[in-house]
């Protein structure tokens, strides 16, 4: 079957808070997932791209990324102002 993946619509955080976005895969299995984020109308922007064990950070950005079987997840210790965008979480599959 066909992979999707779900978050959370919305959260709402302040400055300095320390949040995590979850992301968790449903159905069948994601080979690659990706975290993308879109700050006020400028283009998508990758953040994170995991493969397997490896993972690849694309940005400055102090937020980390984990994956832990079904679950990709961003965590901030310390958020800034900013960090305000609209976060997007994808998989793909190899073909």
């Amino acid at each position: 079957g066909s992979a999707y993946v779900e978050q959370l619509p919305f959260l709402t955080a302040y400055p300095e808070d320390s949040i995590t976005l979850e992301c968790t895969l449903k159905q069948a299995s994601c080979d690659r997932m990706y975290w993308y984020r879109q700050q006020g109308g400028r283009e998508l922007e990758g953040l994170f791209y995991s493969y397997g064990d490896q993972l690849v950070n694309f940005t400055a950005e102090p937020v980390r990324a984990q994956r832990r079987n079904k679950k990709w997840d961003l965590n901030w210790k310390k958020l800034l102002p900013s960090d305000t965008a609209v976060y997007y979480c994808a998989c793909s599959t190899a073909q």
